[in-house]
């Protein structure tokens, strides 16, 4: 947030003081767009800032060209503009609102505002923002990636080590009370991926453009690997909850080793959520998988789905952050 007053002031300062434009608004606008209050990919906001005011601007002016300003023109410069940002934004333009938005933005602002050169000065002025953003939060100060990676991969942890611990095993449920629980632990799951794999993009954009960040390539490009296992396993787990429960309503009876098992998956994910010994960590999620081993054991009930959803845990939390990946 630091980051980002400053931002507003050196961009303000260049377009106003430096470069003599009256109200330059969108300058300091688009710095506080673009940095807001998140290090998650500062670089790819402030380009599709940039990218979707010209493309706004361009559009704009064609609408305004045929159509004028009234009221209609409006709607058909909104139309345009959106239309056009989906159809060129592909990539990482197409990932989030920020272009959409900023386009729809430009294009009615050139209607609005209505004067000769408001289209160059809007499109200098989020130039300014956007590169005093690259500037700062991307260059001199860019975001740590082992962090953000860190941060993400704790809160998923943090969740599977819960919907693990709430794993009803014995005793059916009454229906709705075990699907409010599958959903609410299901959203929550996927809500940390989709920040994981935020941060996940975030650091690979880092170091692929910021020198600071450059030392640290390897390292964090051999994280981003062994974080994809995550994926698997918070899916195993989620598998897990729902056949479990729907072993436990049927009657089934399930191996005695499984509760234990999965007290020690979840024992894992709270030291890795805490930030713990990862050595920890992998003795707990080694001892559930072994519990499990059906070569260990005779009987069918350690080869049913309950037993290779736990051992698919497991595996793919051994594979996120054992030796190696």
């Amino acid at each position: 947030m630091a980051q980002t007053a400053v931002a507003v002031s050196v961009s303000w300062f260049i377009a106003h003081d430096v470069l003599g434009h009256p109200q330059p608004f969108f300058a300091p606008i688009a710095a506080a767009v673009s940095l807001s209050a998140s290090d998650v990919l500062r670089g790819q906001r402030a380009v599709q800032l940039m990218s979707g005011v010209a493309l706004g601007i361009v559009l704009g002016t064609a609408v305004e060209a045929v159509a004028g300003t009234s009221a209609p023109a409006f709607a058909l410069a909104a139309l345009v503009a959106m239309y056009g940002a989906l159809a060129f934004g592909g990539g990482p333009f197409g990932q989030g609102l920020m272009f959409v938005n900023q386009t729809a933005a430009s294009a009615i602002l050139i209607l609005a505002l209505h004067r000769p050169g408001s289209g160059t000065e809007r499109l200098v002025d989020a130039l300014i923002g956007g590169g005093v953003v690259v500037v700062i939060g991307v260059l001199l100060v860019p975001a740590d990636p082992h962090r953000l990676l860190g941060e993400a991969t704790r809160s998923l942890f943090g969740e599977l080590r819960d919907a693990l611990s709430g794993l009803q095993l014995e005793g059916p449920a009454s229906a709705g009370d075990g699907v409010d629980r599958e959903l609410a632990a299901g959203q929550r799951i996927h809500a940390r991926l989709a920040a994981l794999t935020q941060a996940r993009g975030t650091a690979r954009q880092v170091v692929l453009i910021a020198p600071r960040r450059w030392k640290s390539r390897a390292s964090v490009h051999r994280a981003i690997a062994r974080s994809r296992h995550l994926t698997l396993q918070a899916n195993a787990v989620l598998s897990l909850v729902r056949v479990t429960r729907a072993a436990v309503d049927a009657g089934e009876e399930l191996p005695r080793p499984l509760g234990e098992a999965v007290a020690e998956l979840a024992r894992a994910c709270d030291v890795l959520a805490g930030n713990g010994s990862r050595d920890l960590a992998i003795a707990a999620a080694t001892r559930a998988r072994n519990l499990l081993d059906p070569a260990q054991h005779d009987g069918p009930g350690y080869r049913g789905p309950a037993v290779y959803a736990t051992r698919a845990c497991a595996r793919d939390l051994l594979a996120a952050v054992g030796p190696g990946g």
